[in-house]
């Protein structure tokens, strides 16, 4: 582990703690003998939240031609993997609001990033779980989280070279702390017994490097995640303006998903597509 990032883990002692109705969630879904019933019992505990998914359930994402009226419905059509998805995007609204004045931006571009990024693991020979897709998506930035809630004042300067300066959020980062928000998120995901692959893909995309160097499923799930949140950033999602200059393909994740350069177009508009089906829905 970076030097100084486990310096500032000793630190600041408790990092963000997944919300409470996830955790039961995914505890619930990981037991092989849980039932759909019982699945649905852990979720009606937030009813909130049990109406957001019915919301999502019904919504162009997923553009079934019958209403979905249940939890128990929805979850005989998405399945378990798809809900408990669901459920840790709707929860985690309350661990961004956190974020101050930030919350919002940051907000779109992880909820876009983790829809666009199942949409796009559809796409061509990408080949990658489209529900691991998108709550890689949704995490990837969990980092940045933990670094303002634990260091407040010095995230906001952070927050404010990138806004003002252009500069990216690694460089700013890397130059306040000694380390970035993806090293720090994939010490989150640890924290929080997700998987491995999950860690990795948080942890290695901005590190492209070490794409050669993973086994191959999660290079791929890896270069996704480095891919969408490129197109993303280019779009002007979590940013203030676009940045049309960035472009995905120069990305060494581009080729690693067997992408090519025609590939471009269809490839924004997926991500643009699902900002606003996101927007529309405001989870």
């Amino acid at each position: 582990m970076n030097p100084k990032l486990k310096r500032f883990i000793q630190t600041i002692g408790d990092l963000p703690s997944m919300p409470g109705i996830a955790a039961s969630v995914m505890e619930t879904v990981e037991n092989s003998n849980a039932s759909a019933d019982q699945l649905r019992e852990v979720i009606e505990q937030d009813p909130a939240l049990a109406v957001r998914i019915l919301k999502v359930a019904n919504s162009s994402l997923y553009g079934f031609s019958r209403e979905i009226q249940t939890l128990t419905h929805a979850i005989a059509l998405l399945g378990f993997k798809a809900v408990s998805s669901l459920v840790l995007a709707a929860s985690m609204k309350k661990v961004f609001k956190q974020f101050g004045l930030a919350d919002k931006i940051l907000w779109e571009h992880s909820t876009v990033c983790g829809a666009a990024a199942s949409q796009i693991a559809r796409y061509g020979k990408v080949g990658v779980d489209p529900e691991e897709a998108f709550v890689a998506g949704l995490l990837h930035d969990l980092g940045k989280i933990a670094l303002n809630n634990a260091a407040r004042p010095a995230y906001q300067k952070v927050v404010e070279r990138v806004y003002n300066e252009g500069v990216s959020f690694v460089e700013a980062e890397t130059d306040e702390f000694g380390f970035d928000h993806a090293e720090l998120g994939g010490h989150v995901i640890a924290k929080w017994k997700l998987s491995a692959r999950l860690e990795a893909a948080v942890r290695h995309h901005h590190d492209l490097d070490a794409l050669a160097e993973l086994d191959p499923e999660i290079a791929r799930l890896t270069a996704l995640v480095a891919v969408t949140t490129r197109c993303a950033t280019r779009l002007g999602i979590g940013r203030r303006d676009a940045i049309r200059e960035i472009d995905p393909r120069r990305s060494p994740g581009w080729s690693h998903l067997d992408l090519e350069d025609e590939d471009l177009d269809p490839v924004l508009e997926i991500v643009e597509d699902q900002a606003e089906a996101m927007r529309r829905l405001e989870v």
